[in-house]
């Protein structure tokens, strides 16, 4: 053997420590690039989503899908009679009825889109997010099925299942529809304040539960400071589809989607995951409570992503 062609041990260990620093150098970059092409097919899906919703308020006088429900209205003026939280795919395979209707998930509204073939489940799965596809099976006493939208299946098979939030579709104000401001945010990445619930092992879906864990947004100051707190500080309350609560890509009425660091957009501020505080100022907008139960937009602006 020629030795000065050979590579010794130890020139050996010096190209492996170089290629090891390497590695560890681009790493954070071909993350981030791998995050940035995620986000995109994310924006995608989400304006697939927009122009389904534009051809369902065609062909039904300008609103946006939303299921039955019982309108019925309750005290505050932002109240409807209506349970959502922990209702997502509980009764996935049942039609609900004028019986059921108060216990209604706005996920049942978007389910819609899939019922008239205005957009396929792939759609509604942020590559982000860990999600999974919802691959239209139902499942009876631990044997699953092939489901048809419509007729056994009307709704998503589970939170897991299901990467988007939709504007709440109950109460009198603020309901999806063509006429509302175009700033308005309709769909977005799930909201903060919600996770996977309970797992029923016989129909296997898993509902949606609160996340006790997160507050609303508590920052002290006027409307003016909160506003100029960096972004950092809003990473809690924004969607965690995406790393590190970086953001989240939300859909507006038109259809535009845009990447957003903050959960606060459009209309007077508004913060997309969160109600309309009742004082009707310019700091509730911002930050707002956290979604409950029978509880809606408070004005035509409030825009309640759920989850």
């Amino acid at each position: 053997m020629n030795r000065k062609n050979a590579i010794t041990l130890v020139e050996l260990c010096v190209l492996i420590l170089a290629l090891a620093l390497l590695i560890c150098l681009l790493r954070p970059v071909l993350g981030e690039t791998s995050e940035l092409a995620k986000r995109a097919v994310c924006a995608a899906n989400l304006r697939a989503i927009g122009q389904a919703c534009q051809l369902y308020a065609e062909a039904n006088q300008g609103w946006f899908p939303h299921s039955l429900y019982d309108p019925a209205p309750g005290t505050p003026p932002n109240g409807h009679s209506v349970t959502f939280i922990g209702e997502l795919s509980r009764d996935y395979t049942v039609q609900k009825t004028s019986g059921t209707w108060t216990r209604v998930h706005p996920s049942r509204s978007l389910f819609l889109l899939v019922i008239g073939g205005h957009v396929a489940t792939e759609s509604f799965m942020c590559p982000s997010s860990g999600d999974l596809v919802d691959p239209l099976r139902n499942m009876y006493g631990g044997t699953q099925s092939p489901s048809l939208p419509g007729v056994n299946r009307f709704d998503f098979w589970g939170y897991t299942m299901l990467s988007y939030g939709y504007q709440m579709p109950f109460g009198q104000r603020g309901k999806p529809h063509s006429n509302l401001d175009p700033r308005m945010v309709i769909v977005a990445d799930k909201g903060p304040y919600f996770e996977a619930g309970r797992v029923d092992l016989a129909k296997g879906n898993t509902v949606d539960a609160p996340r006790l864990a997160v507050r609303a947004p508590e920052f002290p100051g006027s409307a003016a400071d909160i506003l100029r707190l960096p972004n950092e500080r809003w990473r809690p309350y924004n969607s965690r589809n995406h790393v590190a609560g970086e953001g989240q890509n939300v859909m507006f009425l038109d259809s535009h989607v845009e990447f957003l660091k903050r959960p606060i957009c459009g209309v007077n501020y508004d913060n997309i995951y969160t109600q309309q505080a009742l004082d009707y100022t310019l700091e509730g907008a911002i930050k707002g409570a956290k979604p409950q139960d029978r509880l809606g937009p408070l004005t035509n602006t409030d825009t309640i992503i759920i989850p």
